[in-house]
């Protein structure tokens, strides 16, 4: 037997799936994650309907959390700086600054409702 016969006896029919013969929606998802894994997906998630929402909506509550420990971490060796936690983030200064407002107002917000129930 020659090499080539060799090979293509040990070769799986998944070997002879080639990208661009899929469908455009998984040469897309190849393109980011692989073949092979886009193969690992379909088997796996067959018939299942995904819809993936912007990494802007999906993430933010992380951003947010993490805003808000960088921020209660601050103090004067280690001030807050807005500008570098947007960077880092991807959000814009207004929206730092805004999270971090909203916090202060419902902390504020829980502490009158606090005071106000102990009478």
């Amino acid at each position: 037997m020659s090499e080539g016969s060799l090979s293509n006896e040990n070769r799986s029919w998944r070997d002879y799936i080639k990208k661009e013969q899929l469908p455009q929606d998984y040469q897309l998802i190849a393109e980011v994650i692989g073949l092979d894994n886009t193969i690992k997906l379909a088997k796996e998630m067959s018939k299942v309907y995904i819809y993936l929402v912007s990494p802007d909506t999906l993430f933010l509550p992380a951003k947010k959390q993490y805003i808000l420990d960088r921020y209660a971490q601050a103090g004067p060796d280690r001030p807050f700086n807005h500008r570098l936690i947007a960077l880092e983030t991807g959000l814009s200064i207004r929206t730092v600054y805004d999270i971090i407002a909203d916090k202060k107002e419902e902390l504020k917000q829980t502490k009158l409702f606090d005071d106000n129930g102990d009478d």
